[in-house]
């Protein structure tokens, strides 16, 4: 379907550089993204109102591009496409977010539940550990949910060129010149794709470790899953967002993106985290919630910082005197958490969505 989808093959070369596909079996790597796609997917179509959900399908580029694409066609189908690049890009991170991540939660790491889940062997595609291959689980579930959440929500009404790329510093998609529509859309896919990662992320664990319905469980049992949940899921979320190299804010500059500046949209990502984690994860209290977003904040953020770099230099030294995480601080996001324009940009993008919604054509 997609090699003889004339649309797709032309939003293929905007974005990519290429309409070369590729077939879900040629590596392990593709083989296993693949399949969580799939899993995404048949989550996203069973909220389908439409009358044949089987609109929503999915296919891999062949682009080394760190890439992910939403495709309005006008076969009638809805398409999500994922670069090997960005495979890539998001595989050679995973070692070094796993080993923040059991750095970071111990307690987590020494409960029963979480040691069972470690004995499993690694998802196919070169990982060495079975934490690092759940973790790019919850990435790839991430980011397929956020582009199918573009199609979920109706976003087609505001992308003339019938297109949404992660990366479109290119120029190819047009909102018509309102930045903040833009932005605001992306967060909308944002929590349409938190709740995709999130359904997906319990049906994974809850086959491996053996659970039909995780209230099944005995109360401490239960928290503890959702805290396992909760941590990866916030985790391999922020990580794929944090995929270019966190900085500063220039809020001069936001209105010329299409996208939301990286560390914006962290936050907006880590508030929205912290919203699901509140609605979905009842056994946990404010506290430990408020823990898991500050947590898998610094993870995602730290495994991010290149050595070398004043960013790391900076990590560094504020780790050595312990306390406040280092990285968050070493890369401007602290400050930028607690700056007063973020908050006002915040609420402007909630007003935003609230007054462009009677425009969509959600298929939800």
């Amino acid at each position: 379907m997609a090699q003889a989808d004339a649309d797709l093959r032309r939003q293929l070369e905007v974005h990519f550089g290429t309409s070369e596909l590729s077939a879900p079996d040629k590596s392990p790597l593709v083989s296993a993204t693949a399949n969580v796609m799939t899993w995404v997917i048949q989550g996203a179509r069973s909220m389908y109102r439409v009358a044949q959900p089987e609109i929503l399908v999915a296919a891999i580029s062949s682009s080394t591009k760190a890439n992910a694409l939403a495709v309005w066609s006008s076969s009638g189908r809805d398409w999500i496409v994922f670069s090997e690049g960005l495979m890539v890009l998001l595989c050679d991170q995973m070692d070094c977010v796993a080993a923040r991540f059991a750095a970071t939660f111990p307690d987590l790491m020494n409960t029963k539940l979480m040691q069972r889940l470690l004995a499993e062997s690694p998802l196919p595609g070169g990982f060495t550990n079975a934490l690092s291959s759940f973790l790019y689980f919850a990435a790839v579930a991430f980011f397929t949910g956020h582009e199918a959440g573009h199609h979920l929500a109706g976003h087609a009404t505001q992308y003339p060129k019938h297109a949404h790329a992660e990366d479109s510093e290119s120029g190819a998609i047009d909102t018509g010149g309102e930045w903040l529509i833009g932005h605001a859309l992306e967060r909308d896919a944002d929590l349409l794709g938190l709740t995709l990662c999130r359904i997906a992320m319990i049906r994974l664990l809850s086959k491996l470790w053996g659970v039909e319905e995780a209230e099944n469980l005995s109360a401490d049992k239960r928290q503890i899953f959702q805290c396992v949940l909760a941590a990866m899921i916030s985790t391999g979320a922020l990580t794929a967002a944090v995929f270019i190299k966190p900085k500063s804010i220039d809020w001069d500059n936001v209105p010329n993106g299409t996208h939301s500046p990286a560390v914006a949209r962290l936050l907006t990502l880590a508030t929205s985290i912290s919203d699901a984690i509140k609605k979905n994860f009842h056994d946990l209290d404010p506290i430990y919630r408020r823990w898991i977003r500050l947590m898998s904040l610094e993870v995602a953020v730290g495994a991010s910082i290149k050595p070398g770099t004043d960013a790391d230099r900076l990590q560094q030294e504020r780790s050595a005197r312990g306390g406040e995480p280092a990285a968050i601080r070493a890369t401007g996001i602290r400050k930028a958490l607690y700056d007063p324009t973020f908050r006002k940009y915040t609420a402007q993008l909630n007003a935003t969505i609230k007054e462009i919604r009677p425009r969509l054509k959600p298929r939800r």
